[in-house]
């Protein structure tokens, strides 16, 4: 099945709390490649090592929700729950994180927030469809 990412969430702590302005999100997984071609090999070799989880979200600043700026204030990793659709708890990614957050305030256009996050440590996927 395809989703429309009209129902996506993200939420922070335990347990996870929904961030309801934001309406954006991305993750990235790629892991490391390290070149290992030796003498008489046709082309070149890599090994794959670990990887190295980072994404970010974005919305639009509400003045009753600071939940991603108390996160950025945090001395602790924060609990980050990403799910593509919400409602289908099946399909989501989840891990501790040290996130950064940021305001932009146009003089033209709504004032708009987003986060930067990297992995604080061992992140999950779950992955099992509805039927």
């Amino acid at each position: 099945m395809r989703y429309h990412g009209k129902t996506g969430s993200v939420s922070i702590g335990s347990p996870a709390v929904p961030i309801l302005s934001l309406n954006k999100w991305s993750l990235n997984a790629a892991t490391d490649k390290v070149d290992v071609t030796a003498f008489g090999d046709t082309n070149k070799v890599y090994v794959q090592g670990l990887p190295d989880l980072k994404g970010s979200v974005s919305g639009w600043f509400d003045d009753m929700e600071d939940a991603l700026f108390v996160a950025a204030d945090s001395t602790v990793p924060v609990d980050l729950e990403l799910m593509p659709v919400a409602g289908v708890a099946t399909i989501k990614w989840s891990g501790p994180a040290w996130l950064d957050a940021s305001i932009d305030v146009p003089a033209d256009g709504a004032v708009s927030v987003s986060g930067d996050f990297v992995a604080a440590g061992a992140w999950t996927r779950v992955f099992t469809p509805p039927v």
